[in-house]
């Protein structure tokens, strides 16, 4: 039931994975350089601000059309356009002299990360099912992650020579094309579902998408606190080394892409919902750990307990929303999927900061904790019905 690695297909999936977490953190350090070089432009320091969400905005509004595409047209014709576009439009920051035509560039990237996410999703789900798709799923979380640790250290150390260095590293981009052309197909896996199961398929297949959605929204809008929150948290207990809340922000991820490797085997162990009752109670955990935290050792472990739910999470619900779309509709739904995730993102900045304004960080993260602990409930009971009724089906 593994996955070769080696595996051509497979190899060029994962990599092309890496790409759609480029798409925000890549640039995060050559900011305040950036506001330092457009200091005499007009709102300059709103609009280089915004070069971090441009794109997840973007993403949100292309995701469901670019999912449609993607079943009309083909994925893998998709991919081949939107990785070429992806590192023009990324690497264009480094020669661009305008804010607002690097913010233009920016919006196409977001278009082209909407264009990846929902083309490989798809492939992924006709490529595999099962254990092996689960399997899958949990290793593209896992490169993800990995791929946005080495991405912000490289532009960390780019942007101490020069803001716009770290722009060319989206030139990567550029290298996957050969291999996805030599490796990726429209061949889709061949499951043939029972004649019950193509019916659900064909008539029931998008509540439990929507299910999954809203999940995948109200996890990511409580997990983005962790980059939007915790730095400024560390700033109010005393913790005032910028390098520290680097680490903190490191440590979930790299708890994420840990946790995430071993997904398949947890899924086959404890199924789908058993996996989303602890991930959720990791989460809960974590943020009760935070309202305690008065040092740093108590902010890793509360940011390590976020990223092993951030990385459970993510392929457990993105392989549930996606286990009943029939084939012909599977690019539409990895839309809506890619679009609640980057909702969750770009709203979690502000509710969390207006929460955070009425009841300080404490209660705070002990109210996120509360809410996790009801994602814990509905979460573990989405999945247990859709799993029973899958059963039933079979």
């Amino acid at each position: 039931m593994k996955t070769n690695l080696l595996e051509p297909r497979a190899l060029c999936l994962l990599l092309i994975s890496t790409l759609t977490v480029m798409s925000n953190v890549t640039i995060a350090p050559a900011l305040p350089g950036l506001a330092n070089e457009f200091s005499g432009t007009p709102s300059a320091d709103f609009l280089v601000k915004m070069l971090l969400p441009i794109p997840a905005l973007f993403v949100v509004i292309f995701a469901p059309a670019l999912g449609w595409t993607a079943d009309k047209f083909g994925r893998r014709n998709q991919i081949i356009i939107a990785t070429i576009v992806f590192s023009i439009a990324g690497a264009a920051g480094a020669q661009l002299q305008g804010l607002e035509a690097i913010i233009i560039s920016r919006a196409i990237l977001g278009i082209c990360v909407a264009g990846l996410m929902t083309a490989v999703t798809a492939l992924i789900t006709d490529y595999y099912s099962g254990q092996k798709r689960s399997q899958f799923m949990g290793l593209q979380q896992a490169f993800s992650s990995i791929g946005g640790i080495l991405f912000i250290v490289t532009a960390g150390y780019l942007a101490n020579t020069s803001a716009r260095l770290p722009f060319y590293i989206y030139a990567v981009a550029i290298l996957f094309v050969p291999l996805i052309f030599l490796s990726i197909s429209e061949t889709k896996q061949a499951v043939q579902p029972s004649d019950h199961q193509q019916d659900y398929k064909n008539t029931r297949w998008k509540q439990p998408l929507i299910g999954c959605s809203i999940l995948i929204f109200c996890h990511f809008m409580v997990f983005y606190i962790l980059p939007t929150q915790v730095p400024f948290f560390m700033v109010e207990i005393g913790i005032t080394d910028p390098s520290k809340s680097g680490l903190a922000i490191g440590m979930g991820t790299l708890m994420a892409a840990i946790s995430s490797i071993f997904f398949g085997k947890l899924v086959a162990k404890i199924q789908s919902y058993g996996v989303a009752l602890i991930s959720f109670i990791a989460m809960s955990l974590g943020m009760f750990v935070l309202s305690q935290a008065t040092s740093f050792s108590s902010v890793i472990l509360g940011c390590g307990l976020m990223g092993v739910c951030m990385g459970f999470v993510m392929p457990n619900f993105m392989t549930k929303g996606m286990e009943l779309v029939p084939s012909n509709k599977r690019g539409l739904a990895s839309g809506v999927l890619t679009s609640s995730i980057f909702i969750g993102q770009f709203v979690s900045p502000f509710f969390s900061s207006a929460l955070i304004a009425k009841l300080g960080y404490s209660d705070f993260y002990l109210l996120a904790g509360a809410f996790t602990l009801v994602l814990a409930l509905a979460g573990t009971t989405t999945l247990k019905k859709q799993s029973a009724l899958i059963t039933n089906l079979k």
